[in-house]
């Protein structure tokens, strides 16, 4: 029984490693991204939303869900069905390795 616990979280560990994209070529695609999302994904227009340390699975299901048209924007819509699977997972890489802080203010 503990070998095949084991073995399970081996394959999981394994399948995200192999799923997940590659970082630094999701920077690099992410220059396009920063023209609306800002240049490490912080937006300074209020209508277009930060994209800095999202979960990769929500960057990657949002940017599907506009290739599908389960979600609708004029601008996405138009950018997401130009990507492959794979640069959306590199942008997903990208995008939830930047680290976001949050200050507290103290009152």
């Amino acid at each position: 029984m503990l070998r095949v616990y084991l073995v399970s979280i081996l394959v999981i560990l394994l399948g995200t490693s192999l799923a997940a994209g590659d970082i630094s070529v999701g920077k690099k695609l992410a220059r396009k991204c920063s023209v609306c999302h800002g240049k490490v994904g912080l937006s300074k227009d209020p209508e277009v939303p930060n994209l800095a340390g999202l979960s990769n699975l929500y960057v990657e299901k949002t940017l599907i869900d506009y290739q599908t048209g389960a979600r609708n924007d004029r601008r996405m819509s138009l950018i997401a069905k130009a990507l492959s699977k794979e640069e959306i997972k590199d942008l997903a890489a990208w995008f939830s390795a930047i680290e976001v802080t949050a200050v507290v203010p103290d009152i």
